[in-house]
């Protein structure tokens, strides 16, 4: 056997075992999508306890892949894993958001930075989705407080100008959460007014 042939065995080994790897990588990944896109369904529905223990779950599976992954460093770079992790770190703070008012650090969450951004963002959306219930419930102060805290996430992170390279989907993500923000303060608003209106004629007919 030529020496070219040892050296390509080294190779195939190599990429047997990356292969691996990425395999595990994949079906993982989209265990923690799921279960990440189940815990914001039960927080949107009140099962906080039920919410809590899946995204338990999730940082556990979260730990195992790293653990994987720590040979492969590519792979922890690569477009999967990082977008199975902004679904977990929107969980993550929709549920901070939900249950203590604040957002997490990107310490306490221990994720990539571009995961931490790319999830706080995608939060918006779910936090429109929390303020329109609580206007189904009247409770348009609090729907105000949500909306603070989604437009502050917006204000924080929309000064971020770096190319697409460093931050891929950052800005269309920023743009969406914008037009979003826009039109959610306009209908707040509108509310606002129509209950003022409602109560000036309840008030009226009372005299």
């Amino acid at each position: 056997m030529s020496n070219i042939d040892k050296y390509a065995k080294v190779v195939d080994e190599i990429l047997r075992s990356k292969d691996t790897v990425r395999e595990y990588l994949i079906r993982v990944s989209r265990d923690i999508i799921r279960n990440s896109g189940l815990a914001v369904t039960y927080i949107h529905l009140g099962r906080i306890k039920d919410a809590e223990e899946l995204i338990g779950n999730v940082r556990a599976l979260i730990n195992e892949l790293e653990e994987k992954l720590r040979e492969h460093p590519e792979l922890k770079h690569s477009n999967l894993y990082l977008s199975a992790l902004s679904e977990y770190v929107e969980a993550v703070q929709l549920l901070s958001v939900v249950t203590y008012g604040c957002i997490k650090s990107l310490d306490e969450l221990n994720v990539h930075y571009l995961s931490y951004v790319q999830g706080l963002l995608d939060l918006i959306g779910e936090l429109k989705r929390y303020i329109l219930s609580l206007i189904r419930l009247n409770d348009v102060e609090k729907a105000w407080t949500y909306f603070n805290i989604a437009n502050d996430i917006y204000e924080s992170f929309k000064g971020l100008d770096y190319p697409e390279a460093l931050i891929p989907g950052v800005r269309h993500k920023v743009d969406v959460a914008r037009r979003l923000l826009e039109d959610l303060r306009a209908f707040l608003v509108d509310v606002e007014l129509r209950i003022r209106l409602i109560n000036l004629l309840k008030a009226g007919e009372a005299h």
